[in-house]
């Protein structure tokens, strides 16, 4: 049922590359099923099935809302590879960087890129305040779907965008750390299957 509902969404959204999207979904399961045996990357509560709606789906809602295409993207708080994965999956054209502190999770999350094959998805083993300058300016689009945005966290993800770049914050009813952005919008992309779901686009 729940891999039923993840195919209905792409056909909805992509339909031409819906039936090569599964075979690319159907093997990330695989390999973050494996991974998340050795390492804990996600929930291991989560039964395998559930992960195509509670993982994959939701990955997935921002593009009712955001163009991916083409961008340079950071995965802040990355832990399984969830969003950036699936983005990449979906816009393999865009640059994806995984980004997390945590070694022997960004280590799994290589194996997975290793078993897609993706050649424009990478990692960065660091916390957000410890980034180096260089990448200061550099993205097009922030994505963060696990982590609370701390106002410590605020003034380095301003510096990682570049002037016109966004961040994009998955939400469900706690949406108490975006008080601290002026410049927000709150879309509702609430879905059957996954309750009440909020994505939070940020402008500098």
């Amino acid at each position: 049922m729940n891999k039923e509902i993840f195919r209905e969404y792409l056909e909805k959204h992509l339909p031409q590359k819906a039936d090569e999207l599964m075979i690319s979904f159907e093997r990330l399961l695989e390999a973050l099923w494996e991974e998340n045996s050795k390492v804990n990357l996600i929930s291991r509560k989560t039964p395998k099935e559930e992960y195509w709606t509670r993982h994959f789906l939701d990955s997935l809602l921002p593009l009712e809302t955001t163009n991916f295409s083409n961008k340079k993207i950071l995965d802040f708080g990355t832990g399984g590879g969830l969003p950036g994965i699936p983005l990449n999956l979906i816009f393999p054209g865009s640059e994806v960087y995984l980004l997390d502190s945590i070694h022997k999770k960004i280590n799994a999350v290589k194996n997975i890129i290793k078993i897609l094959d993706l050649s424009s998805c990478f990692t960065i083993v660091s916390r957000l305040e410890d980034l180096e300058s260089n990448w200061f300016g550099s993205f097009d689009i922030i994505v963060c779907r696990s982590v609370k945005i701390l106002p410590k966290y605020k003034k380095v993800l301003f510096k990682l965008i570049k002037n016109n770049g966004k961040i994009i914050l998955y939400k469900s009813k706690l949406i108490d750390d975006i008080g601290q952005f002026s410049k927000r919008w709150i879309h509702d992309v609430s879905h059957p299957a996954l309750g009440e779901r909020k994505i939070i686009e940020i402008e500098k």
